[in-house]
């Protein structure tokens, strides 16, 4: 039977994670330097980065980064693939690179809208295996947070595999209010971003609703 476990708003814990770094109100804002774990670092979108890049990046990943995100073992991926995943429509997705001075990628995250409920949306982040357990994945998904909720959307989901313990610490640890619903093999996971109009200059443009809704 599954479990529904609930957390409300942490507050402490979020304006911890949203101190001392500069946050993007709007994509305009964007690329960003921060300092990650005391190392230099730039916050762009992911549209316009060097396929090859992102390839070589994916090819670092362990087998195990790989299946605790994608759910699927590790296998190369075709040119066109890596084109789907950098060119994305802005209306419907956001995507945000987190790389070193030099640019090379530290952390992945994105957030795709859903198309029959535009208030709510996907979301996903990956973190190169150097560079885990130093506030990344952390830092990447407060920012895309602020940027989602800015743009509309109210309401993250995700299905994260039961065994992901590091993917599940971080959202419990991002502060936000959260439910998770159990079983054995997978946790869909619900977060509430409607907290964050507190962060954000403006109020959040209302998301268009899609033809015949």
């Amino acid at each position: 039977m599954p479990r529904y476990l609930c957390w409300p708003i942490h507050r402490e814990r979020l304006c911890k994670g949203l101190a001392g770094w500069p946050h993007p109100a709007s994509r305009s804002a964007l690329p960003l330097t921060m300092s990650v774990s005391n190392q230099p670092c730039l916050l762009r979108e992911l549209q316009g980065v060097d396929p090859a890049c992102m390839l070589a990046a994916y090819d670092a990943l362990s087998e195990e980064s790989i299946y605790l995100r994608f759910m699927r073992p590790k296998r190369r991926l075709s040119p066109e693939q890596v084109a789907q995943f950098l060119n994305y429509h802005p209306e419907h997705q956001i995507s945000l690179l987190l790389t070193d001075l030099t640019g090379e990628p530290l952390a992945q995250a994105q957030s795709i809208r859903r198309r029959l409920h535009p208030e709510r949306a996907e979301f996903s982040c990956i973190v190169a295996d150097h560079f885990q357990h130093k506030g990344a994945g952390r830092r990447i998904l407060l920012a895309l947070a602020l940027l989602a909720r800015a743009e509309g959307i109210s309401e993250w989901t995700a299905e994260v595999l039961a065994q992901n313990r590091p993917m599940l610490t971080l959202l419990k640890r991002l502060g936000l209010p959260l439910t998770l619903v159990t079983g054995r093999e997978m946790v869909f996971v619900r977060l509430d971003l409607s907290v964050l109009d507190a962060w954000l200059p403006v109020p959040p443009s209302v998301p268009l609703k899609t033809k015949g809704e």
